[in-house]
């Protein structure tokens, strides 16, 4: 009976070592997706809103940062969206063998790009209104 008890608590730990560390984090990976959503979503916005405000102001070829044109700054954000942001990047997250800590860095990762992009957007808002003022 001990032998039986042994081998039966045996199976539960390797069960239970399993479960912690070799199945797919799927509360991280879905956090994960919703903050690529919402991230991906942000800088859409973004894009369309600076777009909108080169067309407006004929801001192409001027200074958005400091030796940084407005045109150039978009171009590199769609190219940076393209590379980090896609839907087909998206559509792949669930076929990546990511591991727990991955996922949390990437997490991580895009919540400091929705920040900046945030950032970049109040700075831009601000932009807005004073050229609708003058």
């Amino acid at each position: 009976m001990g032998i039986l008890i042994g081998i039966i608590s045996a199976l539960i730990a390797i069960f239970a070592i399993k479960l912690q560390f070799f199945s797919k984090p799927k509360e991280e990976l879905n956090h994960l997706k919703v903050q690529f959503k919402a991230t991906q979503q942000l800088s859409l916005e973004f894009q369309k809103k600076l777009e909108n405000y080169i067309k407006e102001n004929n801001a192409s070829d001027k200074e958005m940062f400091t030796g940084i044109k407005f045109k150039t700054y978009l171009e590199d954000m769609k190219l940076s969206y393209q590379k980090n942001l896609s839907d087909k990047l998206f559509g792949e997250l669930d076929t990546l063998d990511l591991t727990k800590s991955t996922i949390i860095s990437m997490t991580k990762s895009l919540e400091e790009q929705s920040g900046a992009l945030s950032q970049l957007q109040a700075q831009l808002n601000i932009l807005i209104k004073q050229s609708n003022s003058d």
